[in-house]
């Protein structure tokens, strides 16, 4: 196989990563949806790209289609900030509260179908399906000042 350039130094010697094959086989896999590969050909591309130990041995699986010359390192990602803290949202905060209190209201629909459609107004057995509801929002009420909230949020807030 060629070794290619294909880092700024012009060596193409350079270890390849996870992130250098993906972004070879995604490229593979949109020039087979372009229809410029076939089944086989794709399954040998990205067979030899996952194989492939160099960056060089990246080059010629995408050399002869367009826009598919050298690939370039991806730089690694930078490990000295921390992940960002983002709160979540307050429809993802409601979410179990919204998915009990639907539970309940179908439960309680049905009951009133089956005592309106008996004559008779039977025992209220939603009540039982109001647990989850009132757990979820004592979990909504409880957690929405918790300590370890208040300082993540204060913690990635300038960031």
């Amino acid at each position: 196989m060629s070794t290619a350039s294909s880092s700024p130094s012009g060596d193409g010697s350079l270890r390849a990563g996870n992130a250098d094959r993906e972004k070879v086989v995604a490229r593979l896999n949109a020039a087979f949806a372009e229809g410029r590969l076939d089944v086989a050909e794709l399954d040998e591309r990205v067979a030899s790209a996952y194989a492939a130990k160099t960056l060089g041995e990246l080059v010629p699986l995408t050399a002869d289609l367009p826009g598919g010359q050298q690939p370039k390192a991806v730089a690694p990602a930078r490990q000295d900030q921390p992940a960002r803290y983002d709160a979540p949202s307050g429809v993802v905060r409601w979410a179990p509260v919204t998915g009990a209190l639907g539970l309940f209201l179908i439960n309680v629909l049905i009951w009133g179908i089956i005592s309106i459609s008996t004559g008779n107004l039977i025992y209220f057995w939603p009540i039982w399906t109001a647990i989850p509801l009132a757990l979820a929002l004592i979990g909504m009420v409880a957690g929405a000042g918790s300590a370890h909230d208040r300082r993540n949020r204060d913690r990635y807030r300038d960031r």
